[in-house]
């Protein structure tokens, strides 16, 4: 069985496993992170590979990842009916809050139409961009990890290049050691 864009339905991902627990959660008594000064806009020519991506927003319109030039990404890729993605979405979603200017924190949907995912955020929270992959941002991913897989986590420096890609869902601590360090 296969699902928009070619994904399989593995990983509890079909509704009849269970998601992976999380390794462990954001601590509350920890600090945030000093926010520092916003990144400069890069120009055309140093835009990286992902920034020359598009992508389309829940209204239909295209949107280019360069929108996000000069401040590094993490990208989620999931669907409303995963409960792995799920999972991963809340402890992805708190980044937003601990690096709020210094991290760019992407939602990109594989769901067959963006009402589903409206709905969905009815009544749960949106990072700060949420999308749906568009079949070029998907085959870029597959030129990265082949894998169909998910929920899968790609992140991204400032300059637009993939500094790695994680399938299934990540812990609290992975996600915020790889948000301090991309630059």
């Amino acid at each position: 069985m296969t699902a928009m864009l070619g994904l399989t339905l593995i990983a509890g991902c079909d509704g009849a496993g269970s998601p992976a627990p999380l390794e462990s959660e954001a601590n509350p008594a920890a600090s945030p992170a000093a926010d520092p000064a916003p990144p400069a806009v890069l120009q055309p020519a140093q835009l990286g590979p992902v920034h020359k991506l598009t992508v389309t927003d829940l209204d239909g319109k295209q949107v280019s990842l360069a929108k996000f030039a000069g401040r590094p990404m993490i990208i989620e890729i999931w669907a409303t009916w995963c409960g792995p993605c799920l999972a991963n979405r809340r402890t992805v979603h708190a980044l937003k809050e601990r690096f709020p200017s210094k991290l760019a924190v992407i939602g990109l949907s594989v769901d067959s139409g963006p009402e589903v995912v409206r709905k969905f955020f009815q009544s749960n929270p949106s990072n700060e961009f949420e999308g749906m992959a568009s079949p070029e941002f998907m085959e870029f991913v597959r030129t990265v990890n082949a894998s169909n897989l998910i929920p899968k986590t790609m992140y991204v420096d400032s300059k637009g290049r993939v500094a790695d890609l994680s399938e299934g869902t990540q812990s609290a601590s992975w996600l915020q050691a790889m948000a301090k360090n991309l630059k």
